[in-house]
């Protein structure tokens, strides 16, 4: 209901949006953060989730939010070394301009070791 009652030029902050949700489900939150964002509301999301990125991706890809109007920050930190975060940028197309090592790659390093 915040994404609903928010207005343009306010910040919502949302920390994991995915709990107890289906992957669809998870997407469509995705979806609607998108759509919130492309209201005018600044919208910052902390999640884990791939499929609440890929409704994000899917939300510019479809033009519902410009893809200058996202920012997509993975943070990481090897042991005993300060916090690091890299910046892969989403393009007209939904796609990320890179993908960072250890970003959302549990899928395939799981399928890798099924197939191995």
């Amino acid at each position: 209901t915040a994404c609903l009652a928010a207005q343009p030029d306010t910040l919502l902050l949302v920390e994991n949006p995915k709990a107890q949700l289906h992957p669809r489900g998870q997407s469509t939150i995705g979806r609607l953060l998108a759509l919130t964002a492309a209201s005018g509301v600044q919208v910052v999301i902390e999640t884990h989730s791939d499929h609440v990125l890929n409704g994000i991706r899917l939300a510019v890809k479809d033009g519902l939010l410009r893809p200058d109007a996202t920012r997509l920050h993975f943070f990481s930190r090897k042991m005993g070394e300060a916090s690091e975060y890299e910046t892969p940028v989403v393009g007209p197309d939904g796609r990320l301009s890179y993908w960072p090592a250890g970003f959302f790659d549990q899928w395939e390093r799981s399928l890798d070791r099924l197939l191995d």
